[in-house]
């Protein structure tokens, strides 16, 4: 979960005392924070630049399907493994302790998918290379059931059209270096909900 930085209103006490004006001292102390949810990048439309609609007119839905079927498939059966070994846990670099956190958080049970504020860099990287494709990124993006029935009832699980559409909209709007994939900062950006859009009135 991302929690609000109290640091914002210590800032503008600062700079309301700069500017002469008295500031309470409760102002500074007031340690409430405010929890903010993981964000869910299909509850929005994107304004995609014209070079990434560009990119996005390139998207092969059906290379992304396969893909995307591969790695749900895995997370369906991925075994959570925890080790024990103290030296190797000195070894572990942040990512790994990261991991390792959110692995051991309770899974949905009928599908073995994490909650997506439990989904971290290592665990969304299927194939290690550290960027996010398309695939991968919908991983996160679109948390599907894998054990939901087709709508063509073969007992298949089914990602939509318009949701796949929707996750690709996303992707490309966040891939800001326009290389078709996410970086991590690309990554978070879209983890934040950042809104990138030109919203002067020009």
């Amino acid at each position: 979960m991302k929690r609000l930085s109290i640091m914002t209103a210590s800032a503008l006490a600062l700079t309301l005392a700069a500017c002469g004006e008295d500031v309470e001292e409760s102002v500074v102390e007031d340690t409430s924070v405010a929890e903010v949810d993981e964000y869910d990048p299909m509850t929005r439309d994107y304004t995609l630049s014209e070079e990434a609609t560009t990119r996005r007119s390139e998207f092969d839905e059906d290379a992304f399907n396969t893909e995307y079927d591969g790695y749900r498939e895995d997370v369906r059966s991925e075994q959570v493994r925890m080790g024990n070994d103290a030296d190797a846990k000195a070894e572990m670099t942040d990512d790994d302790r990261e991991e390792m956190a959110a692995a051991s958080e309770a899974r949905e049970p009928s599908t073995n998918m994490r909650a997506r504020e439990n989904m971290t860099w290592s665990y969304l990287d299927r194939n290690d290379d550290n960027k996010l494709s398309v695939a991968e990124y919908a991983i996160w993006a679109v948390p599907l059931d894998p054990n939901a029935k087709a709508e063509n009832d073969q007992g298949e699980p089914q990602l939509k059209a318009d949701t796949a559409n929707k996750a690709a909209d996303s992707f490309f709007y966040y891939d800001i270096d326009g290389d078709t994939y996410l970086d991590r900062r690309e990554f978070t950006s879209a983890r934040r909900g950042e809104n990138f859009d030109d919203t002067s009135d020009s």
